[in-house]
Order: structure tokens, then sequence, then C-alpha cells
């Protein structure tokens, strides 16, 4: 008799049917999961049907900063050194504590968080960042 002739019990296990589920289960996920990605909902604001509120002129604060370095504060020129106590007299009899920041494109950024930390600083409550 030959050895691969037995006729027998065989003690291995057939692996094929569980190796075809597990590749047609892949497959259905991976098809699947870009499907339920789709599904996500947001909810967006309207757009406002008036124009944006331009910045107060009567009594805000607008400090203005450029790339070369130059700060003003409702463009009158101002040194950096002397910005805190500038913005504290004009905070002074202000119920409503704003300032108003605007920073050309190309000015520093780092500048320019540190000109809002002496605003925040002298007592200002609102940082507003003024847009074109």
């Amino acid at each position: 008799m030959e050895a691969g002739s037995q006729k027998g019990l065989r003690a291995d296990i057939n692996v094929t049917p569980l190796v075809d589920v597990v590749l047609v289960l892949l497959i259905i996920f991976m098809v699947l999961t870009p499907s339920m990605l789709k599904h996500l909902t947001a909810t967006v604001p309207r757009k406002a049907d008036e124009p944006a509120a331009a910045v107060p002129a009567s009594n805000s604060i607008v400090v203005a900063y450029t790339a070369e370095r130059e700060l003003t504060v409702n463009n009158e020129p101002v040194a950096p050194e002397a910005l805190a106590e500038k913005l504290s007299e004009r905070l002074r009899g202000v119920r409503q504590k704003v300032v108003f920041f605007k920073a050309e494109d190309d000015a520093l950024y780092g500048d320019v968080v540190h000109l809002m930390d002496i605003a925040r600083g002298v007592g200002a409550e609102t940082l507003a960042v003024v847009t074109e």
C-alpha cells in the first residue's frame, strides 16, 4: 500500500471555504464604507440678505498694522511701546471695550498676536479682526 492512498479520516481542516467567506466580507465592507461616509449631513447657516455691518466709526478703536511694521490707532501713528498707554486711555471711558485689528496680509503673524495680547492686557474685552 502506498502512503498517499490511505482511505480514512483526515485530521487537517479545509480552510478554503473560510478564506472565501472572509474575502467576500472584505469586499462587501470595502464597497459599503465609502457610501456610508457620503450620508453625513451638515447644517450650513444661510447667507444674510443685508450687507455686513461696517466698523462703527464714532467711538471705535481700530489698530492697523502694516507689513512694514507701521502701527496706527485710528489712523494716528503710534510707537509699539506706547500702544498699551494709548489703548488704555481710549478704553477708559468706553462701555463696550472692543478693539478692531486691521493687519495686512504680509504682516508678521507673531507681531499681530503680540499686539492683540497688549490690547487684552490693558482691558479690551472683545478683539475683532477687520477683513476686506
